[in-house]
């Protein structure tokens, strides 16, 4: 009995350690742990290239160092990135990135590193939601260079 708890015990360091290295991409409304991919060479991108709203994916970190990823909404406006979030109150990842702000956003095969920040002054607000800034339960994030 003791052998076997010895194994399950080292199975599961094992599979925790592989969780935190190996990357798994969200998909739709499942999430994932790291994402996969490289690094954007260029950091301080514009993001003109980004047309209307785009899908993106956003990896926040979590107290137990499994990277937490899910696939999120993104557009740009006025050369910055962000981030819409329905039902925000329910969700875990922006309760992490209230927590700890450093965030890596996947858009195509491309990473960059930036920090979230939650919009909750409503004249920005209004100015990046239109009249979509008075809908409850609804937030937005900038996604600001590090």
């Amino acid at each position: 009995m003791k052998r076997v708890a010895t194994v399950v015990a080292v199975l599961i360091v094992v599979l925790y350690v592989v969780a935190i290295f190996l990357p798994i991409d969200p998909v739709e409304r499942r999430p994932g742990t790291r994402l996969s991919g490289d690094l954007a060479v260029d950091q301080q991108t514009d993001w003109g290239f980004l047309e209307g709203r785009t899908r993106a994916w956003v990896e926040t970190r979590t107290r137990y160092l499994v990277p937490h990823s899910i696939t999120v909404s993104a557009w740009a406006d006025v050369g910055k990135l962000y981030v819409g979030c329905r039902e925000c109150d329910t969700k875990v990842w922006p309760r992490q990135v209230a927590r700890d702000d450093r965030v890596r956003v996947k858009i195509g095969d491309s990473i960059y590193e930036r920090r979230a920040i939650r919009i909750t002054d409503p004249d920005e607000r209004a100015d990046v939601l239109g009249p979509a800034a008075g809908r409850p339960g609804f937030a937005v994030f900038r996604m600001d260079p590090r």
